[in-house]
């Protein structure tokens, strides 16, 4: 069994638990590898859940990159899935109406994304509390409602459909595809927060007088934290629209913003890998109730709101906290 201990005051793995704790990470990672091999072999049910995996891969992303601005930051957005969007829409109408490669509409996805970023943040980042979030809301729906409005261009409310996919891309090697993104966006996010910007950005969330009194261009940094989190919502963006093979206007849509918003509570939001869990709960949670019963799926939001209500009450530091601190007793 493994001893693992963490400092009470920090909160943080001592040195020889970091070593289980990679090993782990390790592990986890090949199995994360083997698993399409595994179930490809269960037919079309196999195939079914490699495509819920890689939505699950995905969706982790795209909550990851809104907890750099929620949970690291202490910036609340309801408009995150505009960044979302705009990277679906990227890689629809690049394959589709320019004929444009994978790798290219994929690495133009996060640029566009971070180019409405730049636009949006630019204006948010000089409100905040209540006022940051409403404003980032009415962006997102402003992004909406033009993508509804120009059926010529984005489709309206039909979408585009019919995205190409290369061929040698089966379920199994997207899956994988998706997985060495993850993995990529994992390490440079853990990079980032574990920087001097990372540090500076919780400096802010705990206490933003503060660290404008130590001369920290506040605006500054929470602008390009907002950049770099819509740049990450792109790429998730533009590997979504992948999979299912569309763009629509729903990409965009507030109720999208929520989505991430949910998982970092579930999960932790206080943790770098806290979205993820939360994602992959959820998702797994609604697919085990409707295979149950599909009259189940009706009751989400009720069943939902149970979860936030006890995850609230009893686990304010999600998934991952609520795990954290049964360690911390276990050990003393």
């Amino acid at each position: 069994m493994l001893n693992i201990k963490l400092n009470p005051e920090t909160n943080i793995y001592e040195p020889e638990t970091k070593t289980r704790h990679r090993v782990a990470t390790a592990l986890l990672i090949v199995v994360f590898f083997i698993l399409p091999f595994v179930l490809a072999h269960l037919g079309r049910t196999g195939v079914y859940w490699i495509w819920v995996t890689t939505e699950i891969i995905i969706m982790s992303l795209f909550a990851m990159s809104l907890n750099l601005i929620l949970g690291f930051g202490g910036m609340v957005s309801f408009g995150h899935a505009a960044f979302f969007g705009v990277g679906a829409y990227t890689v629809a109408l690049l394959m589709k109406k320019a004929a444009a490669p994978l790798l290219l509409a994929l690495a133009a996805a996060p640029l566009m994304a971070a180019v409405a970023a730049v636009i949006i943040g630019w204006f948010c980042v000089r409100l905040t509390g209540l006022y940051f979030s409403i404003l980032t809301l009415a962006f997102s729906q402003l992004l909406y409602m033009v993508a509804f409005q120009w059926y010529t261009f984005t489709g309206g409310d039909d979408g585009l459909h019919g995205v190409p996919r290369p061929d040698f891309l089966s379920p199994t090697n997207f899956y994988l595809f998706c997985l060495v993104i993850f993995l990529i966006c994992v390490w440079l996010m853990r990079m980032l927060v574990n920087s001097s910007f990372g540090l500076t950005i919780r400096t802010i969330r705990e206490n933003m007088d503060r660290a404008k009194f130590i001369g920290v261009n506040v605006r500054f940094y929470q602008w390009l934290n907002f950049i770099i989190a819509g740049a990450f919502a792109g790429l998730a963006g533009g590997l979504f629209a992948q999979l299912n093979r569309f763009a629509q206007t729903e990409f965009l849509h507030w109720s999208r913003s929520a989505e991430p918003i949910l998982a970092s509570l579930v999960g932790g939001m206080y943790s770098l890998m806290g979205p993820t869990v939360g994602s992959a709960f959820l998702m797994c949670l609604r697919i085990v109730l409707q295979q149950a019963h599909k009259g189940l799926v009706e009751y989400w939001a009720i069943i939902l709101g149970l979860i936030l209500l006890v995850m609230v009450l009893f686990a304010p530091g999600g998934l991952i906290g609520l795990v954290q601190k049964i360690i911390k007793k276990k050990n003393g």
